[in-house]
């Protein structure tokens, strides 16, 4: 059932749309064969101090969340290929770096160009993705496609690096450069110049600053937007809450496998019925919202105590989160075009994945200081997980609702700020 269903969404696919697919399983292949123990080997392979061992994986994720908005407007302004293509040379040589490198600057600069690989490469693929799809219904299958080849990626990564460790981490690094060589040979070979782009006076005609105040000014993207990121505070509680709680509660750090493992093996298998669930019976405004609302709740589990099955409950909220996350990850990217222009795609797609990124760190940085408080029960953290989820469900559920009813009355509406 699962594969006769993937083959006919896949036989849907242009030949640049096939490529973006594919895309999402590689970047997170690549990414989670290297990134889940790079600080496990820095710290213990290298005997790198914890102050910089945090300082390099931090350099990492600042480089790329903050680095978002910089790489969607490049490649607005000199196409989505050519920023994909330097994405995957970035970050080849990033990776490289990471895998061999021993001193601190040279670990340094590969988490740097690392992460601003993905800064330069992942607007832009989203951006194509969806100029590819202008319709709003095929785009949503489109997108909640390669959600489910990102997640399957996601699964294996793990398991592909767990393995290349035994030999060594510096062939885990060159091993997920070569992935991303031949990637970008792929696309390089096989993904066509945008159309709308091989006309470079359709680009924008402003300038870059101009256009992003014109951004922050859209009253409704910029709420979309706030409302949105809670995703991303939201999923990574799964990086620093669920391994905290793992082991403060059971000591068996082995749960934490369990729980990513139940995540992404449900989301492989599930995404795409869940997806013409929503197309079929709920629409996009109740699926964004009930989505936020049960990856927030799921955290609840966390606070339900089983003696006899301890790693049930985390398994559950792993299960629970998967489930949300498939309702509404795939809507959030897919809605993001219905705010601008096919020309300024990027650029929003590049402040999304920007205060996205902001809202994980900070979301990060406070549940952290929580968890390590000895003042505040963790159930008070769960609850507020559920709030946020909730708050946020409901904002965009009303938003979404009132958009479409506003597009339906005017279909340029969308566009005025």
């Amino acid at each position: 059932m699962l594969s006769r269903h993937f083959i006919r969404d896949w036989q849907i696919l242009s030949p640049a749309g096939r490529v973006l697919v594919i895309n999402g399983f590689t970047f997170n292949l690549g990414f989670y064969m290297l990134l889940p123990y790079l600080a496990d080997h820095l710290q213990h392979n290298l005997g790198i101090s914890g102050w910089y061992v945090g300082a390099i994986v931090g350099l990492r994720v600042l480089s790329q969340q903050g680095m978002f908005l910089v790489g969607g407007t490049l490649g607005d302004r000199l196409g989505y290929k050519r920023l994909i293509l330097l994405g995957c040379a970035v970050r080849i040589v990033g990776f490289s770096l990471l895998g061999v490198g021993q001193s601190i600057p040279v670990l340094m600069l590969g988490a740097f160009l690392s992460g601003f690989a993905g800064a330069l490469f992942t607007p832009s693929s989203q951006a194509y993705l969806a100029s590819e799809y202008p319709e709003q219904k095929s785009r949503d299958k489109v997108f909640a496609l390669q959600s489910l080849t990102s997640e399957a990626g996601m699964l294996l990564g793990p398991l592909v690096g767990l393995s290349l460790l035994y030999v060594d981490f510096a062939l885990v690094g060159i091993v997920s450069a070569g992935l991303f060589t031949l990637l970008l040979l792929i696309q390089w070979r096989f993904l066509p110049e945008l159309e709308s782009q091989k006309n470079r006076a359709t680009t924008p005609s402003t300038t870059f600053w101009r256009q992003w105040g014109q951004m922050l000014s859209h009253k409704a993207f910029m709420l979309f937007v706030l409302c949105s990121s809670v995703y991303h505070l939201l999923f990574h509680q799964l990086y620093i809450a669920v391994p905290y709680e793992v082991r403060s509660i059971t000591q068996d750090v082995s749960i934490i496998t369990w729980v990513f493992a139940t995540s992404s093996i449900t989301g492989v298998l599930m995404q795409m019925p869940v997806s013409r669930f929503v197309s079929k019976h709920l629409g996009t405004a109740r699926g964004i919202g009930l989505g936020m609302a049960i990856m927030g709740s799921s955290y609840l589990w966390l606070s339900v105590n089983l003696p006899l099955l301890p790693a049930l409950s985390f398994i559950m909220c792993g299960l629970f989160f998967s489930l949300g996350s498939m309702l509404v990850f795939p809507l959030l990217g897919a809605y993001v075009p219905k705010f601008c222009s096919p020309k300024e795609l990027g650029s929003h797609y590049g402040l999304y994945s920007c205060v996205g990124g902001i809202y994980a760190f900070l979301g990060n940085i406070t549940t952290s200081w929580l968890l390590s408080s000895t003042n505040i029960e963790h159930s008070w953290i769960w609850a507020g997980l559920a709030g946020f989820g909730l708050l946020s469900g409901t904002l965009l559920l009303l938003q979404v609702t009132n958009h479409e009813k506003n597009h339906e009355k005017n279909p340029t509406a969308n566009l005025t700020r």
